[in-house]
């Protein structure tokens, strides 16, 4: 029975079972990669080369392409012409591909590059990197931001302020160097916003600077600019498919799918914080028995499991990570067992690297810290962007980047 429903977990293909929100069931471990980051990341320099793959699990060679579509800083689509913002070709068909080698698990890897010969971005700003299939279904999708280097900005944490929470929260103050824009209004021309972790949906309000001063734009700690630090990352390393690890009880293989069964876990929100060092939600492909990642690396179905605890009767717990872009979905979602001491679930996962979370959603509020609790000693990294319209200006620039990690540098 459990062979049959994985089949058609892979295998079926629907346009109901895709939204904005999440991708198509088939399509797998989306990567944005350039430079500026180690891992899959959604922001990227202006000119720079950045790297887009996925792999399609019911490895039937498809047609796909990719679409880029410039938005508006509330990540509504513009009214720009593709011409203004792209020189060369959009919704072109990705012409890279490679079936799996040598595994059990059958894929189509993809991947491209922009800018290439055929496309390349001309303007910073928010971008959605669409894939599209032959019938001109979105089956995947990905906020990027282009950056450009016009600022400089500086990212500091601090003790909370909020006394209650001293010890669950970190504040962050920014100071930001414009000195090559020419800022008449900085309360309309200038928005800046602070994210945790590589979450765009774990973020400030654009803030306003506490004072100006010779171009320069300080904004000090306060209510908006604070976040509960949560707690280091779970995670597991199946690199090695049949060999057991620290935090994989076993992996065995039944008919066609390799199984990762990972220890349960249970809440740590009344633990003290313990130090575990993580890579704040990401994860990286690599295959222990294999020289090319990309199309060497099995597919697993990697068990989680969670201590099933009276507080979490009316909640709804996912599973939460950059390895699903961070979304709270269906196929992420936690169920009892039979037992009901457990809830559990089973996602197909490249092998790799992985942190993982578990957060609740209750009435459409997500709360990342009731299972794993918030400790100001948690490191975090936390990341800034500056976007910048000029009066009279038709789109908003993003004229710079910056990044601090909350346990570099201390402000008091």
């Amino acid at each position: 029975m459990m062979n049959y429903l994985y089949t058609c977990f892979l295998f079926f293909v629907s346009f109901l079972s895709f939204s904005q929100n999440s991708d198509a069931s088939y399509i797998k471990t989306v990567i944005t990669k350039s430079r500026l980051h180690e891992f899959s990341h959604p922001v990227h320099k202006l000119n720079s080369t950045i790297h887009f793959s996925f792999d399609d699990v019911n490895g039937t060679q498809e047609e796909y392409y990719y679409k880029i579509i410039h938005c508006q800083i509330d990540w509504t689509p513009s009214n720009l012409p593709v011409s203004y913002y792209i020189d060369g070709f959009n919704n072109f068909q990705i012409n890279d591909f490679e079936n799996s080698y040598g595994t059990l698990a059958n894929y189509t890897h993809y991947s491209f590059s922009i800018p290439n010969s055929d496309t390349k971005i001309t303007r910073s700003g928010n971008y959605l990197f669409q894939i599209l299939d032959n019938d001109d279904i979105i089956v995947c999708e990905r906020k990027i931001i282009i950056t450009e280097d016009l600022v400089r900005i500086g990212v500091k944490t601090s003790e909370s302020r909020d006394l209650a929470r001293l010890n669950q929260k970190q504040a962050v103050a920014l100071t930001v160097h414009a000195n090559k824009l020419d800022v008449n209004y900085p309360d309309s021309e200038i928005k800046t916003f602070i994210f945790q972790n590589g979450d765009l949906e774990l973020r400030t309000p654009f803030l306003k600077p506490t004072f100006t001063s010779n171009r320069s734009y300080t904004y000090r700690p306060s209510k908006e600019t604070e976040f509960f630090a949560g707690n280091e990352f779970y995670h597991f390393d199946n690199n090695n498919i049949l060999s057991n690890s620290r935090f994989v009880a076993r992996n065995y293989r039944n008919d066609n799918f390799f199984h990762s069964v990972l220890f349960s876990k249970k809440s740590r929100s009344s633990d003290i914080y313990k130090f575990n060092p993580d890579i704040n939600g990401s994860f990286l492909i690599r295959n222990f028995n294999g020289s090319n990642n990309t199309i060497e690396a099995e597919y697993s179905i990697v068990h989680f499991s969670l201590l099933n605890d009276p507080e979490f009767t009316d909640k709804d717990i996912y599973v939460y990570g950059a390895f699903n872009n961070f979304k709270l979905v269906e196929a992420y979602r936690l169920k009892p067992d039979s037992s009901g001491k457990y809830l559990s679930t089973e996602i197909y996962l490249k092998q790799g690297f992985y942190n993982y979370d578990f957060v609740t959603k209750k009435n459409e509020i997500t709360e990342k810290n009731t299972i794993s609790g918030s400790f100001s000693e948690t490191e975090n990294r936390y990341e800034a962007l500056v976007y910048f319209t000029p009066l009279n200006s038709i789109y908003y620039q993003v004229v710079g980047y910056g990044a601090g990690n909350s346990t570099q540098q201390i402000e008091n």
